[in-house]
């Protein structure tokens, strides 16, 4: 968990994000990364399931996401945010960070 922690504020430094939430135990981190309460990266990790959710959230809703479960990936597409795509390669914690800053910029978030 300590690799986690250092990769978020290392991340929040080099992206200029916000920390506005940080909860987390030896085994699960729920974290929120953002621009604003309203659009924000939200992290939930559980070491023990091997679980990754990544989700971009504007104004209560998951736009974007990227899900690891049991070491397979899947994405939530801007598209369709609802619909699983399975997802060959493993996305970082910087990489969905740097997909996000894009998307929120195509719509004219930032």
């Amino acid at each position: 968990m300590d690799e986690i922690l250092k990769n978020i504020y290392s991340l929040k430094v080099k992206y200029d994000l916000n920390l506005l939430f940080l909860d987390y135990t030896d085994i699960t981190l729920l974290c929120r990364l953002g621009f604003s309460y309203d659009i924000f990266i939200q992290i939930y990790v559980n070491i023990r399931k091997n679980k990754v959710n990544l989700a971009l959230v504007v104004k209560d809703n998951r736009i974007y996401g990227i899900d690891r479960e049991g070491g397979f990936m899947h994405e939530h597409p801007i598209e369709s945010p609802e619909l699983h795509i399975p997802h060959e390669s493993e996305v970082s914690i910087e990489d969905f960070i740097i997909k996000s800053i894009d998307i929120l910029e195509n719509l004219g978030l930032l």
